[in-house]
Order: structure tokens, then sequence, then C-alpha cells
């Protein structure tokens, strides 16, 4: 039985998806259990574990993608819901590196606009750079620049 939840505009650290899908494997029936942001790339990953529903297809790249197969209906929903605690709570297992996500968040965002705008929606502090490529990104001004400098 697989189950999926979606939890839209709810960026949280790799890492830290990553020790709390390793948790949920831990669980009694649990075959695979995955968490992560919904970019291309995970995804692509989720397709190729046999994790992808229509509900992750469809999530953007700001959202938070959870999936769990498990034997039964009940296990896998039991684990879902050991996930979303584990998020809620910031709770680690005592085998994990300390969470540096457990203090007031404050970060920098360097023209990632959907980066800017999930930690935004979750009330952290955000300090926009409007950073752009030296010389529009042209490579033969870039050359003359660098003589310059």
């Amino acid at each position: 039985m697989l189950l999926t939840k979606v939890k839209k505009n709810y960026f949280q650290d790799i890492l830290r998806l990553m020790q709390i899908a390793g948790e949920a494997r831990k669980m009694p029936g649990v075959v695979k259990a995955a968490a992560a942001m919904a970019t291309d790339k995970s995804k692509a990953a989720f397709r190729v574990a046999d994790l992808a529903t229509q509900e992750i297809e469809n999530a953007g790249g700001s959202d938070l993608i959870m999936a769990v197969e498990a034997k039964s209906e009940e296990q896998a929903g039991n684990a879902l819901a050991r996930m979303e605690e584990l998020l809620a709570s910031g709770e680690k297992s005592a085998a994990q590196a300390p969470d540096i996500l457990n203090g007031e968040i404050r970060a920098v965002n360097v023209g990632l606009a959907t980066f800017r705008q999930a930690l935004e929606a979750q009330g952290v502090s955000v300090a926009n750079v409007n950073w752009r490529p030296p010389a529009g990104g042209n490579p033969r001004l870039l050359k003359l620049l660098k003589r310059v400098f």
C-alpha cells in the first residue's frame, strides 16, 4: 500500500528529510519511505523508486513531498503520521547530528524566488540578494573584466 502527502510551501533541509524518512523505514511493515522537496530531480527519484503518484507529480518546487509504501494501509498511515510528527516537533534520534533548524532561521536568498516565497510563507526572515552575473554573463566581456581586475 502506497500513501503520499504534499505539504504546500513547506521548505525543509534535505538532510533532515532524509533522517525523517530513515526513521519511518524502521517502522513495522514499512517497505519504502522517502521525503524531499518537490524538485524535478526528486520527483524523478520518486518515480524510479515506484513512489510517485499524481499528487507528487503535481507538486511545485517549494512543496514538501512524502511517500510511504508498507505492507498494509494502516502501517503506511502510521509511518506517514510519524514523519509528520517528526517534522512538526523537530525531534531527532540520538544517532542523528544536531538539528540546526531548531533555532530561529534567518536565510539569505540569491535570486531563487520560489525558495524565498516558501520560507516567507513559513514566517522565516529572508534577506533577498538581487544578484546578476557580471557583464550579464557575456563571456567576451567577462574575459575583459578579468584582465582589469
